[in-house]
């Protein structure tokens, strides 16, 4: 999937993996594109988790585009755990490969997420 600096899609997906261990219920990560955007919804069933990629042709998540009106690019499973570990891995290789000042270079609005990634990174 392609993230845009438009949304802070890291961010996101950093909090998303924060609640659902904490034990929110349902999620959705916003993956803008120019234009277009991918939903990542995921859905927690006790330590299931519900895992959907959706695909819009323009923003549904700024009111540009019917949040009705979808493709399904992707349907798995996993669980709470496994969800957190990968995000866990992935902030740390952006973290490794780029630092905190190098992220925010590249994305420009939006700063690494730190205070999300150390929730995550103590349990």
């Amino acid at each position: 999937m392609t993230a845009s600096y438009l949304n802070d899609s890291l961010g996101e997906l950093a909090q998303t993996a924060v609640s659902l261990r904490d034990g929110d219920t349902v999620a959705t990560v916003v993956f803008m594109d120019e234009p277009g955007e991918h939903h990542l919804v995921l859905e927690r069933v006790g330590d299931d988790l519900r895992i959907q990629v959706r695909w819009f042709d323009d923003w549904a998540s700024r009111g540009l585009y019917p949040v009705d009106q979808f493709d399904t690019v992707l349907e798995t499973h996993g669980t709470v755990q496994e969800f957190v570990a990968v995000v866990t891995g992935a902030l740390d290789n952006v973290l490794k490969e780029w630092g905190t000042k190098g992220y925010k270079v590249k994305w420009v609005k939006h700063s690494f997420p730190m205070k999300k990634y150390r929730l995550l990174a103590v349990h």
